[in-house]
């Protein structure tokens, strides 16, 4: 799924595809109780494509072996465990320093960057929401409470030694009570914000207890946070009004933007500089606005007659509001792709628009022949950018200079893993010190014929 967006009239809607979705609503998943601990067992890396043991499983070859000259090494792929539904969103990817950490049901697991498993660590029931932002390498996550479809147990879990720190109940808040389903978290220092269908809360991240926050008037609603350098926080009311606060460190509100009358936020593409896209009660498109640091409109920004297309998933509740994949900004620029469209003897390709916060102009646009460009992250003024594989090529990170122009590559993806590197369903990218990480969002759970859905693939120099 990926938001669609366009210039004043046009729509906001869910696109679907082969693809699938970028970042889905983490909600609840169900475990089966009393599950024995050999049927979920950690999924192991393996630089083969086949089982889970590290040898290369139904005969396939190690990639490496059939790697090219300029081509990026594979360090592992992970299979896909097998897992107690089809269709599970398994929430919760974060890059360290020299491992990742993946969350798959119950289990939270490391990896090494040189292949291995660094630590597992077990939860009660299956981590049903996580935030995509640590604090000093400490993380909330949510897992399954007592009652059906609710994600109201938390935990503070520390990344660098694979320790739970603290685990209690959820607070109960909103009009209608508890409830945490299609639970959305957000992180920032040493705030967590959580908004569910019905209900929101701030918690501190070191202990977990609630923050006492000036609430919205009558008729208001918390619809979502997002998180990073700073913790914003969106609410909407009955009378068709809605606001965009930052909240300080101590959970005080720093300042207060009035949306224009009839519209709401609908994703938060960045906590510092804010950027943020509108919509409608009929959900169609406000266009996207940058907030200056003390809370004032900086600009919109010139959308025009194009449409663009961030992958933010399917959010029906809109809970989920600060994990759009596919967009980078700086402190001046902000970068957007276009929707996909077919160009004649090019096959599907799409741009990537630079914005001028402080003017809302675009600045440059860059496109490659034949693929999709999806911002990833800045290095220091340079945009980084994954170029997607095709039907017949394998992909690549690439930077584009603060003035445009031809993408140059960083990394080559190797041609042997091309099919793998196109089948995940739905995916989280991260390219950092010169590695790629491609994690999945879902596990699908249909391959039923081979061991080829993959849970983690990590490549570098």
């Amino acid at each position: 799924m990926a938001v669609l967006l366009a210039a004043g009239g046009g729509v906001y809607a869910a696109v679907g595809g082969d693809d699938g979705g970028k970042k889905p609503t983490a909600g609840p998943t169900t475990a089966t109780p009393g599950r024995p601990e050999t049927q979920n067992p950690t999924p192991q890396p393996t630089t083969g494509d086949g089982d889970s043991t590290g040898g290369r499983g139904n005969g396939e070859s190690d990639p490496n072996d059939q790697r090219r000259a300029g081509e990026a090494k594979v360090l592992y792929q992970t299979p896909a465990p097998e897992v107690s539904k089809s269709n599970l969103e398994v929430p919760g990817f974060w890059a360290m320093k020299g491992y990742v950490v993946k969350t798959v049901e119950n289990k939270i697991v490391a990896y090494n960057d040189e292949g291995g498993s660094k630590w597992t660590l077990s939860l009660p029931k299956a981590v049903c929401a996580a935030p995509t932002s640590t604090t000093e390498g400490k993380v909330v996550v949510a897992y399954e409470g007592h009652g059906k479809n609710s994600c109201s147990q938390l935990a503070l879990i520390d990344l660098k030694k694979g320790a739970k720190l603290w685990d209690h109940a959820a607070p109960e808040g909103g009009s209608m009570g508890g409830g945490h389903t299609n639970v959305g978290m957000a992180q920032s220092g040493g705030l967590v914000g959580m908004a569910w269908f019905g209900g929101s809360a701030v918690i501190r991240v070191s202990d977990g207890k609630e923050v006492s926050l000036e609430k919205p008037s009558a008729g208001c609603s918390i619809d979502g946070y997002a998180g990073g350098k700073v913790l914003l926080r969106a609410y909407s009311c009955t009378n068709g009004t809605a606001k965009l606060q930052q909240l300080t460190p101590s959970g005080s509100i720093r300042w207060t933007y009035t949306i224009r009358k009839g519209y709401k936020v609908s994703n938060i593409f960045s906590s510092s500089p804010a950027v943020v896209a509108l919509i409608d009660q009929n959900r169609r498109s406000g266009g996207v606005l940058a907030i200056s640091d003390d809370g004032k409109k900086r600009s919109a920004l010139a959308l025009g007659k194009r449409s663009y297309q961030p992958e933010c998933g399917m959010d029906i509740f809109g809970t989920n509001m600060g994990n759009c994949e596919g967009v980078a900004v700086s402190a001046d620029t902000f970068y957007l792709p276009t929707e996909m469209t077919q160009d004649q003897g090019l096959g599907s390709t799409n741009e990537i628009h630079a914005f001028d916060l402080n003017t809302g102009q675009k600045k440059w646009a860059v496109k490659v022949a034949g693929r999709l460009l999806l911002p990833l992250n800045m290095d220091g003024r340079t945009l980084i950018a994954y170029e997607k594989p095709s039907y017949t090529a394998p992909g690549q990170i690439v930077r584009i200079g603060p003035n445009g122009g031809k993408p140059k590559a960083l990394l080559r993806l190797p041609q042997a893993t091309q099919k793998t590197e196109r089948g995940f369903y739905s995916a989280t990218h991260i390219y950092r010190d010169g590695n790629f990480y491609i994690s999945t969002n879902r596990i699908t759970g249909n391959d039923t014929t081979t061991s080829t859905e993959k849970l983690l693939m990590a490549f570098g120099r």
